[in-house]
């Protein structure tokens, strides 16, 4: 049967191989078809299905008004488990759900005219189930001895794998971007060497990245801190585990940043690693805010020093050669009275300095008889912390001491307290504070300096840098302070 449908009157066999459709076809009754037995087809059929089989390409010959289907082994693949019962059907029979779409096809075909479409969708039934496919489909006519068009050749390429992956990807860009507007965090995508940074999102803090870019490093970490992230990337990759590092970046601006920045890697089925997708926190702030802990808590503990220093100096004076315990006591106890207004007033300062106004009236206050007895005048300047202690112990001591021998230890006398910015010859900027008491009893130059005067003319000179002179005339005592402006200029310690 097979021998005699095959063969032709030459004796030879038609189609020639084929592989196992090539059987299929010359075992195949196609005298049930509009074709006729395979013994009568034209040269033309003849041809063109000789030439379809010997084709690696997934390739249909739709032959006749009807588009009888004629195909190779790589189609049958392609049409899955309506392979064999396609062969010798017609097209809009075969492929039922989108006779439609075959019906258009023949009639442009036949037409002489061709048509192509580039992944093309439609559903068909290939497993029992309809299935989206997409595909690349070329078809051309086929003439016939009249050279007319007899049929339509059609080259079958599926890219539904190739679809289905640009979709995933398309949809694995959407979830980022879905993820990037959901957090406030920087999102990033490497290369699985970190060679590579795919994509990078930095929320305005750090430049973005849309393309691929190779040199990142150089983007978004100093020189000095790149061998930091290189040893913990070699880390991460080596272990295949979790890079997590805590690390300074340049931000948009080009200033220094912080981010703790933690990637995961993603790995293929064959478990090597294809992508690392992590996300930075800024933690610009918080680095800023520790580094100030750091620094405050360095100076509290310089200040902590320096008052207890303070407190030993004062009670050795105050206690060296105390005739009276109970004296010397009230004046311990009054001093240490005026170190905490200072510190207090520092306090509400937040260390970082205070006013010299501030200073002088917080000291003079607890002692005038009354405010029209204290005067107090000049532009406000601020003082470092430590100067800021000295001035206000100092003015204690000179207020204490107006109250008991001097301006205010009658119900006339006065105290002023002046102060200017001024410009020295050599064009340095200086300040000068001059404390004045005027009608209180006649002074004379004390027999003995005690601890109030040395805590006045050496400390406060050495804390401002400057001179501090003591006059004893007999209308009352005149202290002048003279020191540079700038109360924070480095001195020798």
């Amino acid at each position: 049967m097979v021998a005699t449908q095959a063969e032709q009157d030459d004796g030879t066999v038609f189609p020639v191989g084929g592989g196992e459709t090539g059987s299929l076809i010359r075992a195949f009754d196609w005298s049930v078809t509009p074709l006729g037995p395979i013994t009568s087809w034209p040269q033309s059929l003849k041809t063109v299905t000789n030439m379809l089989l010997l084709s690696p390409v997934p390739i249909v010959l739709l032959w006749g008004e009807d588009g009888i289907m004629i195909y190779n082994d790589a189609y049958s693949v392609f049409a899955g488990a309506r392979h064999p019962q396609l062969l010798g059907s017609k097209v809009r029979e075969g492929w039922a759900e989108i006779a439609d779409f075959n019906d258009n096809v023949m009639k442009v075909g036949l037409s002489g005219r061709t048509l192509a479409y580039e992944n093309q969708q439609l559903t068909l039934t290939r497993r029992g189930v309809p299935e989206p496919v997409w595909m690349n489909l070329d078809y051309s006519p086929v003439v016939d001895e009249s050279g007319k068009p007899a049929g339509v050749i059609a080259i079958v390429v599926e890219t539904t794998k190739r679809v289905l992956a640009e979709q995933r990807t398309r949809q694995s860009e959407a979830r980022f971007r879905a993820l990037t507007n959901a957090t406030s965090d920087i999102i990033y995508s490497l290369g699985p060497d970190w060679k590579e940074m795919k994509q990078l999102y930095g929320r305005g803090f750090l430049s973005d990245t849309d393309a691929p870019a190779i040199a990142w490093q150089a983007d978004y970490l100093f020189d000095e801190d790149r061998p930091l992230v290189q040893a913990a990337i070699d880390e991460a990759m080596r272990k295949k585990s979790v890079y997590q590092l805590e690390h300074r970046v340049r931000q948009v601006d080009g200033s220094e940043g912080w981010v703790f920045s933690r990637a995961v890697p993603i790995f293929e089925e064959a478990g090597e690693i294809v992508e690392w997708f992590g996300a930075a926190s800024d933690i610009t702030e918080r680095r800023r805010n520790e580094e100030h802990l750091k620094l405050v808590v360095h100076e509290l503990n310089h200040r902590v020093k320096n008052n207890l220093a303070m407190i030993q100096a004062i009670a050795m004076q105050t206690f060296r050669d105390a005739s009276d315990l109970k004296e010397a006591q009230r004046r311990f106890s009054a001093r240490m009275v005026a170190l905490g207004r200072a510190n207090d007033l520092l306090t509400g300062e937040l260390w970082v300095g205070a006013s010299l106004r501030g200073a002088i009236s917080q000291a003079m206050e607890p002692h005038c008889p009354d405010a029209s007895r204290c005067l107090v005048e000049g532009e406000d300047v601020t003082l470092s912390p430590k100067t800021a202690l000295s001035l206000s112990l100092a003015v204690h001591e000179m207020a204490t001491n107006s109250l008991k021998y001097g301006a205010w230890s009658n119900d006339e006398g006065v105290v002023d307290v002046v102060w200017k910015i001024y410009e020295r010859a050599d064009g340095a900027r200086r300040l000068r504070i001059v404390w004045r008491e005027t009608g209180g009893p006649a002074v004379s130059p004390p027999q003995r300096r005690g601890f109030g005067s040395v805590l006045i003319e050496r400390g406060l000179s050495r804390e401002m840098g400057g001179e501090v002179k003591m006059e004893f005339l007999p209308s009352g005592l005149v202290c002048t302070v003279d020191a540079p402006e700038d109360p924070y200029a480095e001195r020798p310690v």
